[in-house]
């Protein structure tokens, strides 16, 4: 008897929520965990049940309504953050300090990177990630969206336009991701066009932070957007060949190594 009157609260909870998002098309974590008396962790099980079911899209600290941003939920429809693409994120992610300019790139595994950033931190985030964005929103990160041509093959923006806009901003951190790597010759894209507007991005830079799992070492993608003089830090799991790390750092390249949940366990 128990059991189904924890379910009945939880469906009658989760009704309320859908009703609350059709009303003001967001809602908020913490204070969803208020309102209910539960944990946010409680909330967070909600809120992702209710993704699953396409009832709902999951932000930085709450949910909006699937009607509002349903083309980005379109573009990305059977995304699920692998453990190590969290764990990658969630350590490059800890290189931002506070009162930082960040510049986020298009990405899953950058997107990982925007989902850990620290909050009230008085951080301003430049992205062409129009997922990025929508994680960051309603959080307490401010967020600058450069324009642009929107992509087919993935929710964010390139071309002119966008690379004209980064000439007159300069970011202290640049965190980017890759399709393909090599530890002697550099970082590649398979796309010329998403080549050229990385190159723009490393040029207003400070610093470059390439995020990608091991395996996209050792296999060359279509267009090269940067050599590996001009990365500062490469963050990846801990699969990473050792000749591959030991080319990186004897190029002066800070090499950092994460680990999963599950492998620290």
């Amino acid at each position: 008897m128990l059991d189904i009157n924890i379910k009945d609260a939880m469906d009658t909870r989760k009704t309320t929520i859908l009703e609350l998002l059709e009303q003001a098309q967001q809602v908020n974590i913490r204070e969803l965990a208020l309102r209910f008396n539960v944990s946010e962790m409680t909330i967070r099980r909600d809120l992702d049940e209710l993704e699953r079911q396409g009832l709902a899209v999951r932000t930085h600290g709450g949910a909006v309504s699937t009607g509002k941003l349903r083309f980005l939920q379109m573009g990305l429809p059977n995304y699920q953050a692998t453990q190590t693409k969290a764990a990658i994120g969630e350590l490059a992610a800890g290189l931002v300090t506070p009162g930082q300019t960040v510049m986020v790139d298009t990405g899953t595994t950058a997107l990982e990177v925007a989902r850990h950033l620290p909050q009230n931190a008085d951080i301003t985030v430049a992205t062409t990630s129009l997922c990025a964005a929508q994680d960051l929103y309603n959080s307490s990160i401010k967020i600058l969206i450069l324009g642009g041509f929107l992509r087919n093959d993935f929710p964010s923006v390139y071309g002119p336009l966008t690379e004209k806009l980064l000439n007159d901003i300069h970011v202290d951190v640049l965190f980017i991701g890759c399709d393909g790597a090599d530890s002697e010759t550099g970082f590649y894209s398979n796309d010329l066009h998403i080549s050229s507007l990385e190159q723009a991005m490393i040029r207003i830079a400070n610093r470059v932070v390439v995020v990608t799992e091991s395996s996209k070492f050792g296999s060359r993608a279509f267009a090269r957007y940067a050599t590996v003089d001009q990365v500062h830090t490469v963050v990846t799991d801990s699969l990473l060949l050792p000749t591959d790390k030991a080319h990186l750092e004897e190029r002066g390249v800070d090499v950092m190594t994460a680990v999963s949940k599950t492998n620290s366990m």
